[in-house]
């Protein structure tokens, strides 16, 4: 039993930790227009493994969003939640839609909590090893020509209780485009202050660094300076009494350029702030 729940925490963790990681790379193209779209996810995965763990598939629910982004701030936003970051002071503003609360964090608490999720797990006995290298091949998504990164994490878990270890491998790819709506601004920014300068990526930086071949990761995706068009990850995890597979697409789509108003990233009335 311990075992068990030992499995489900880690794994629900390491989950966690890898959507950490699509949110800090979307919210490093800062961008200096206004962009509406939608991120649309889909979700593959062996559901007999997936069945026995409520806390695993109530994970994998609403990975769908819509993503608000303008000068100041970007809103990444489903009918549970909603995540604003704001770029100047690099405050993030998590609403609870269901609770109907909200929490307001500063630029090193974000930074913080992806941190000691990962101390978490290595803790629990996980071990990490990223590698990564450019696709030169280029395709089409959503109409626009992209180029990709693709990247291998392997992770191991030793759990106490276990009576065998757990072991994860997740292939990811990034894409993103240079002539999609909002991309022309990513590369202005970032020719002028660097790929790095967005106060995210400086984030992501910091936490990939804890992740061995994290800092090559980050050195070839600065590399990829544009709008962020599609992610997906394949993921095998061994030790469970059955072997999950899972494969989950998020893809950029509907783009809209019209002025966004500020009432959009206003906090509903009578919710309240969680401190």
């Amino acid at each position: 039993m311990v075992a068990m729940v030992n499995l489900v925490s880690g794994f629900g963790t390491s989950l966690r930790l890898m959507r950490s990681i699509l949110l800090f790379l979307m919210a490093s193209t800062v961008i200096l227009a206004d962009v509406r779209y939608q991120l649309r996810c889909e979700i593959e995965s062996s559901d007999k493994v997936v069945s026995k763990s409520g806390a695993l598939a109530d994970a994998m629910k609403d990975c769908s969003s819509e993503i608000l982004q303008t000068a100041d701030r970007q809103m990444i936003r489903n009918a549970k939640s909603s995540q604003i970051i704001e770029f100047g002071t690099e405050t993030t503003i998590l609403i609870d839609h269901v609770k109907q609360t909200w929490t307001k964090n500063g630029a090193g608490q974000a930074d913080l909590a992806a941190q000691a999720a990962m101390e978490q797990l290595k803790q629990m006995g996980a071990v990490f090893k990223m590698t990564s290298n450019p696709l030169e091949e280029k395709k089409q998504i959503a109409g626009f020509e992209s180029k990709g990164m693709a990247s291998l994490l392997n992770m191991s878990f030793n759990f106490p209780g276990m009576d065998k270890g757990m072991s994860s491998v997740a292939l990811m790819e990034f894409w993103v485009s240079e002539t999609a709506p909002g991309a022309k601004e990513i590369l202005a920014y970032a020719a002028k202050n660097g790929p790095s300068a967005s106060p995210t990526m400086r984030m992501m930086g910091q936490f990939l660094a804890s992740v061995p071949g994290g800092n090559q990761l980050l050195k070839d995706g600065s590399a990829l300076i544009g709008q962020m068009m599609e992610m997906t990850m394949t993921m095998e995890t061994k030790g469970l009494a059955d072997t999950l597979k899972m494969k989950m697409t998020l893809r950029a789509e509907g783009f809209d350029e019209k002025p966004i108003p500020a009432s959009e990233f206003a906090i509903p009335a009578g919710y309240k702030e969680v401190k």
